[in-house]
Formats: C-alpha cells, sequence, structure tokens
C-alpha cells in the first residue's frame, strides 16, 4: 500500500481515542501526528482551496474584452452589453469575466436599472483588479444604497479602494451630499469642514454642496 493510500485510509477510519506510547506508533504514525507537517499540510490544503478560488486569466477572454471596450467607449450600450454578456458566460469565473459584469452593472446605472446594476456591482467589486474601478464601484454602490449608515460605508470602502487624495475630496463631498438628502446638516457641514482641497478640480461643486448644506433647517 502507498503512503497516499495509507493516508486516506487514516483519514477515512472512524476516529478512536488511543492511548499508545510513543513507541508503539508506526513510523507513518508519527510523520503525519508530526506538528511540523501537520501544519505544512493544513498549508497546503488552504493554498490549493485559495489558488482554485482565484479568477483565472484567459487570453481569448481578455481579448474579447478589449474588442467589446471599442464599443463601450464610443456609447454604443447596445452592443457593448450584448458582448459583455457573452464574456460573463463564455468565460465564466475569469478575470476578465468580473470586468465585464464591472461593465454592465455601469450600464445598467446608468440606464437606471438599479436592481441589476446593485446585483452586478455586488458580484464584481471585490475581484476588480484597477483601483479606479473598485473607487467607481463602490461609489455607485453607495449611491443606490437607501441605507445611510450602509451608504456612508460604502463611501468610506471607495475612499479606501482609491490612490488619490483629490478623488477622496470628491468622494467626500457625495458623502456629504447624501448627508443633505438625509437633512443631516451638522454631519454635512462636519464632512465639508474637514475637506482640504488640493486643486480645484471639485472647487465648484464644493462650493455648491457647502450652500446647500448651510441652507438646511
Amino acid at each position: 500500500m502507498s503512503l497516499i493510500d495509507k493516508m486516506k485510509e487514516m483519514i477515512s477510519r472512524p476516529i478512536s481515542v488511543s492511548y499508545k506510547e510513543k513507541k508503539d506508533y508506526s513510523k507513518l504514525e508519527k510523520i503525519v501526528l508530526n506538528p511540523v507537517f501537520l501544519f505544512l499540510l493544513v498549508t497546503w490544503v488552504t493554498w490549493s482551496a485559495w489558488d482554485v478560488s482565484r479568477p483565472q486569466t484567459s487570453p481569448e477572454a481578455d481579448a474579447a474584452l478589449s474588442n467589446t471596450m471599442v464599443y463601450f467607449e464610443r456609447g454604443d450600450f447596445d452592443n457593448s452589453e450584448l458582448q459583455l454578456s457573452m464574456i460573463v458566460e463564455d468565460y465564466n469565473g475569469t478575470k476578465s469575466a468580473n470586468h465585464a459584469k464591472f461593465y454592465l452593472g455601469k450600464i445598467a446605472f446608468v440606464n437606471n436599472d438599479m436592481d441589476k446594476a446593485s446585483v452586478l456591482l455586488k458580484e464584481s467589486v471585490k475581484k476588480l483588479d484597477y483601483p479606479n474601478l473598485q473607487t467607481e464601484a463602490y461609489i455607485m454602490l453607495a449611491q443606490m444604497e437607501e441605507d445611510s449608515k450602509k451608504a456612508m460605508n460604502l463611501f468610506n470602502s471607495a475612499q479606501k479602494a482609491t490612490i488619490s487624495q483629490t478623488e477622496r475630496d470628491y468622494i467626500s463631498i457625495l458623502k456629504a451630499k447624501r448627508m443633505i438628502n438625509d437633512n443631516n446638516k451638522e454631519k454635512a457641514l462636519e464632512i465639508l469642514d474637514a475637506i482640504e482641497l488640493e486643486n480645484n478640480a471639485y472647487k465648484e461643486i464644493f462650493e455648491h454642496t457647502y450652500g446647500e448644506a448651510l441652507g438646511l433647517n
């Protein structure tokens, strides 16, 4: 019987309490029960499970997504939606399929199909490779979220995902807008007062939002 077969037999055998002396254990039992061996075995099993669960790469899927993005960037959402759906179906589990789900979610968001957008973005957001896409996904999810606390947590996730301080400032403005919609003047002003704009990219929207907050009763 091979070593692997013996290990399978030991694993499948019902567990029983044993009080054998150390000298009575076989060489195989001593190896299997060795803490170092057990640690390495658990590590290998964990790594194998993680490796299998990772999105796989596919040159064909990458090429299909690249071709589809030509239509998406032109604003041809009908053609891009059709091809993105085919990528998700044909290359499920790949990185390109995850990115295709994001773009399908974005199209649904633009088309005001919030239920579809929410499902697609939730499925893809944590699997996206690029910080800018992940940031955008969290922002869209936050804007769709009805629960204020959950929305703020999603905005926080967007700020953690981005590598740009300018974008963090913009997301803070969006958080303040959410507080304004909730008629929470104190919290909106608290968020806005904490912003130190590094450039004028969002100065106009910042000033407009500040005015809205001050106008609350």
